[in-house]
């Protein structure tokens, strides 16, 4: 009987030690996909950001760049949507709900930050606004009306990741370099 129960244990040791390990390679994955998710929202964020600042400064406005800053935009987003998509495979019953609305809002945002690209490329800048009407003319201020739509969509993304972190146990908090 002593024999029997040592081969049990002999045997149960190391794949209780296998299962913890996989367990901690599994969080690990996890971070790893919730902080690109995050990197990618926060770039984001930034490329919208700066694109706000050159939609209203005439002195500013380069399509060139306004363009490269949607392109960027966009990659980042994607980004984000992959790394998030990666989750839904790693234990997706707790933040099942919560990464549906983090991938819809990714989705949003990705069309709405598309969308920006046709009126650029028609011309429309604040160096073709009405200097004598508010807020430029009707065309300038629906770009800027569809930047700040698109940001807020963001807003809702991070907050859905926010969510989908707590629920996989860690954070979307980066560490400082």
């Amino acid at each position: 009987m002593k024999t029997v129960l040592a081969i049990a244990l002999s045997l149960a040791l190391p794949a209780a030690a296998a299962k913890e390990e996989m367990e901690v390679r599994n969080q690990g994955a996890v971070k790893a996909h919730v902080w690109t998710s995050t990197a990618g929202l926060e770039s984001a964020r930034v490329q919208l950001r700066a694109l706000t600042a050159l939609s209203n400064d005439v002195t500013a406005w380069d399509p060139h760049q306004a363009r490269a800053l949607l392109r960027g935009a966009r990659d980042d987003i994607q980004l984000a949507r992959t790394h998030a998509r990666s989750l839904e495979a790693m234990r997706g019953k707790q933040a099942r709900e919560d990464l549906r609305k983090l991938g819809g809002d990714l989705a949003g945002a990705l069309a709405l930050v598309d969308k920006l690209q046709e009126p650029i490329a028609r011309g429309v800048s604040p160096k073709s606004a009405d200097r004598s009407q508010r807020g430029g003319t009707p065309e300038v201020q629906q770009l800027r009306a569809g930047i700040k739509a698109a940001w807020e969509r963001l807003e809702q993304a991070k907050g859905d990741l926010d969510k989908v972190a707590r629920a996989y146990e860690t954070t979307t908090r980066l560490p400082e370099p």
